[in-house]
């Protein structure tokens, strides 16, 4: 049986390459463009070969709207945004008035406190002395990110394979029938 996460188109591996590289250079262009600022790359993290259909992109604009409405809510101005809708998944980037460490809490407490939280993949970026730099949970004293399907940590489980595709998938729909907004 072929969950929702197994329909749609496979993207290759030279194009996900792509997308990365992409990605790096767009993020590099926008804090040259914006200096001082903090940027927000988000993407999902969508274990298996489809990384783009209907029930991806409708956890991408929900975790588009959390995004929005948390900088809202925190008073945070945001000069530029783009989204890119690609085969390889939907990408957000946003240019925000806010220090890095600030606002990784911010993410790490959105990405901990909803339903979809664990397949958001929101990346907090700056320019530091050696380029550009990620924040990461750990430097501000977080856990790492837990697997989707068990309570160890996100890369131990991936990097050994400790789960199939159809667990992680499976478990990803439990987690859409948890949002609210999604009408399952």
């Amino acid at each position: 049986m072929v969950g929702v996460f197994g329909k749609g188109q496979e993207p290759t591996l030279e194009k996900v390459l792509e997308t990365r590289e992409n990605r790096a250079f767009l993020q590099r262009t926008l804090l040259d463009r914006f200096p001082g600022k903090t940027l927000i790359s988000f993407k999902l993290n969508i274990p298996g070969p489809v990384k783009n259909n209907d029930a991806i992109l409708k956890i991408y604009e929900i975790g588009r709207e959390d995004i929005l409405a948390k900088l809202t809510l925190c008073g945070l101005d945001i000069p530029y945004q783009k989204a890119l809708d690609l085969e390889t998944g939907p990408e957000l980037f946003l240019v925000v008035e806010a220090q890095p460490q600030a606002l990784k809490e911010i993410m790490i407490l959105l990405e901990d406190e909803t339903p979809l939280g664990r397949i958001y993949d929101i990346d907090v970026l700056h320019l530091g002395e050696q380029g550009v730099r990620s924040m990461s949970r750990r430097e501000l004293g977080h856990s790492s990110r837990r697997c989707l399907v068990c309570t160890e940590d996100a890369k131990v489980c991936g990097r050994s394979r400790a789960h199939s595709i159809m667990e992680m998938h499976e478990q990803m729909e439990q987690m859409m029938k948890l949002e609210r907004r999604l009408n399952i």
